[in-house]
């Protein structure tokens, strides 16, 4: 039987494909200092008619309200080339404030995304979990972000978590009991919670003689706990499911 370490090495290389960070800037020309205001985290979903990113709805409704302030803010997304893809020129499919869910189409960009992958929900739909499931997930804490004058760089946090209770399309697991590993040291001390930047990020539901599998996405932190909403959210159209199967 793998350990715990040998058998979250062979996960995050299975995860890490269908998953990014993205942030918010206010110039395309240089990452250092005040120009990058936060960053958040996007999964890529193959439904098998569209290929989407999905993120949080806040995560969106952050970037209109930073938008409306100064018109010079983009947000760029973080797919498998150096240049940042710019990627609010384009509206959700749909979103909804409840689910914290935010859907988009994206063909568009779909040449700047080789070597990610796009996770076949229509071949493995997101099964249902209960208290006591493992899970596992990569988000781009914030206080691990750094910018140079070359660019800028993430600092993947593994968690290792559980499920703790679940509401319907919505799902919890308690952080403090959680196993997290960085990738690189604290660059700043947070603002609010530790785990901003996470927000948008895929979980995956994990089994000792399985594939991970997709069912959820990190919608927030509040006091002990992570929030998730359930990947059968999701339509084969991109739309949002708002009742449970």
């Amino acid at each position: 039987m793998l350990t715990l370490a040998e058998k979250l090495k062979i996960v995050i290389a299975e995860i890490n494909p269908f998953r990014g960070p993205l942030f918010f800037a206010r110039s395309l020309k240089l990452a250092v200092g005040y120009n990058v205001i936060t960053n958040g985290g996007f999964g890529l979903v193959d439904t098998g008619k569209k290929k989407l990113l999905v993120t949080c709805h806040h995560v969106w409704k952050g970037f209109q309200e930073e938008r409306h302030k100064d018109s010079n803010v983009r947000m760029c997304v973080c797919l498998d080339r150096k240049t940042p893809v710019v990627f609010d020129e384009y509206e959700p499919i749909d979103q909804d404030a409840n689910l914290d869910i935010a859907t988009f189409d994206i063909s568009p960009v779909l040449a700047a995304c080789d070597g990610r992958m796009f996770y076949p929900l229509n071949r493995n739909p997101a099964s249902r979990v209960v208290k006591g499931d493992k899970l596992v997930l990569l988000g781009d804490q914030g206080i691990f972000r750094s910018a140079t004058d070359e660019g800028l760089e993430f600092g993947a946090t593994t968690y290792a978590i559980e499920v703790s209770s679940v509401d319907g399309l919505r799902f919890h697991s308690n952080i403090s009991k959680a196993e997290t590993r960085h990738a690189r040291s604290p660059v700043g001390i947070p603002k609010s919670s530790p785990h901003g930047g996470i927000s948008g990020s895929p979980c995956f539901l994990v089994r000792q003689d399985s594939p991970s599998k997709l069912v959820g996405f990190v919608t927030g932190h509040l006091m002990d706990y992570l929030c998730f909403t359930h990947a059968s959210c999701l339509n084969s159209n991109g739309t949002i499911n708002r009742t449970v199967n």
